[in-house]
């Protein structure tokens, strides 16, 4: 073989190691970052808040235990507010993941209604029900579906595949967006939500993905790049357990 066949050789082969090594390094970054719990039992005003802050009688919304949390649990009463416990760190990058189950009890204004509770990430402003911000629904028979509040634009990916844009910075400021079937069980269920900064979003309901999005925008047309998370607390017992958060570059 001549020099100029054995030169071509040569970068045919470190380029296709080159393509080749490239996933397999991605892999093995973020499969080597730590996954952490966002919500720890005792760092109430140290890790997150938990909104509103103040109820009757010293009840609590949100019971937190050693990576698990209870929502309305041991509430008193037939009426009870709607309410969130949210991060103090901003996340971008990140993989979360957790299990739910719901319980028995549903309280007013929401007894004759769905299940209801979610995920919401990049928050934005003030911690108010409902934030600016973007959310994976956790809801009797519609986990998945995405949610996008009070001023992000974002393109999301239909069933057949084609992009909507779903702009809620005008009039209607709740834009939703279907989950592309229907995976939730009885019992526990997992979701994972993969975000990666203002690029792309990944729902996923007990191992299938039901939900995908991309290009986030804020109100203004600025790239909505990162936020606090939160999950909520909607007028029905819920446990949230195995909460853990994988924080990417």
């Amino acid at each position: 073989m001549n020099t100029k066949k054995i030169s071509i050789f040569t970068s045919i082969l470190c380029l296709c190691v080159s393509f080749s090594a490239t996933p397999q390094e991605s892999l093995q970054t973020e499969s080597s970052v730590k996954w952490i719990n966002p919500f720890p039992q005792n760092e109430l005003g140290i890790s997150y808040t938990i909104t509103p802050n103040v109820l009757p009688d010293n009840q609590k919304l949100f019971e937190v235990k050693k990576n698990k949390i209870k929502v309305l649990y041991d509430w008193k009463g037939d009426e009870a507010p709607f309410g969130m416990i949210t991060s103090i760190h901003e996340y971008s990058h990140f993989n979360l993941e957790l299990e739910y189950k719901w319980g028995k009890r549903k309280f007013a204004p929401r007894q004759d209604a769905k299940r209801d509770a979610g995920i919401v990430f990049h928050v934005q402003g003030e911690k108010v029900i409902w934030p600016t911000c973007l959310e994976c629904q956790i809801q009797e028979g519609d986990t998945g579906d995405l949610w996008v509040i009070k001023g992000p634009k974002v393109k999301w990916f239909q069933k057949d595949g084609s992009e909507k844009l779903l702009d809620s910075s005008g009039k209607k400021t709740y834009i939703e967006g279907d989950k592309y079937g229907n995976y939730e069980v009885d019992g526990w269920n997992k979701v994972r939500v993969e975000v990666r900064g203002s690029k792309s979003a990944k729902f996923y309901e007990n191992g299938q993905l039901v939900n995908e999005l991309k290009d986030f925008l804020n109100a203004n047309g600025t790239p909505l790049e990162k936020g606090n998370i939160a999950l909520q607390a909607e007028g029905s017992e819920i446990t949230y357990r195995n909460i853990k958060i994988q924080e990417l570059n």
